[in-house]
């Protein structure tokens, strides 16, 4: 009863990080805040997580899980490069839809303080690992450009989060035509050109 009770906390915890980080910020909520929203002691919270940047590292190791589980599902590495591709984008965007506060916790994360996530680094790429297989697949056949990981995901992958994320605000609107241009600019953005390559 303790081990499922204890995992109904942990998750309760960082239920309540999650909401708190996508509407208040890093800095915008205390300890005993967070505790209220999850419905625990204060001490409870500290039973689990030694401080804040621990509970946020275990937060953004948590998303970074669910999204890869939810991106490569189905994922089959039999299609062409591009379509496997597309493909893995029109997940990513769906689910950045589908989970606004994960989504609006996005930009959270990348203005954390420095050190925050800095030991997190390969093991967030880890669990991201057919997304790397698919960048070193397109490099070796001369299909992407021969631009680092990170590069590569800067201008592919991650604008459709922020977008998702201006779009879940009211910002923008992407109708379903504008997505497949979106995919097509997305692609062109990390692929190697016909002219590129005479």
């Amino acid at each position: 009863m303790c081990a499922s009770s204890c995992k109904d906390k942990h998750q309760a915890i960082l239920s309540a990080t999650l909401k708190l980080l996508a509407t208040k910020g890093f800095h915008g909520f205390s300890i005993k805040q967070l505790a209220a929203e999850a419905g625990v002691a204060a001490g409870t919270v500290y039973l689990y997580f030694k401080d804040k940047d621990e509970l946020i590292v275990s937060l953004h190791s948590n998303i970074i899980s669910t999204v890869a589980d939810a991106i490569f599902e189905n994922h089959d590495t039999t299609l062409p490069l591009e379509q496997q591709y597309r493909e893995l984008c029109i997940r990513l965007w769906q689910f950045c839809l589908n989970n606004k506060c994960m989504t609006l916790c996005k930009p959270q994360f990348d203005h954390l303080p420095e050190n925050v996530l800095d030991d997190r680094y390969q093991d967030t790429w880890r669990q991201l690992q057919p997304l790397l297989d698919l960048y070193e697949q397109g490099r070796k056949q001369g299909i992407l450009k021969n631009l680092p990981n990170d590069v590569l995901s800067s201008f592919g992958i991650e604008p459709y989060v922020n977008l998702a994320g201006q779009q879940l605000r009211g910002t923008i609107k992407i109708s379903p035509d504008d997505l497949n241009t979106i995919l097509d600019a997305s692609w062109n953005a990390i692929s190697i050109s016909k002219i590129e390559t005479q």
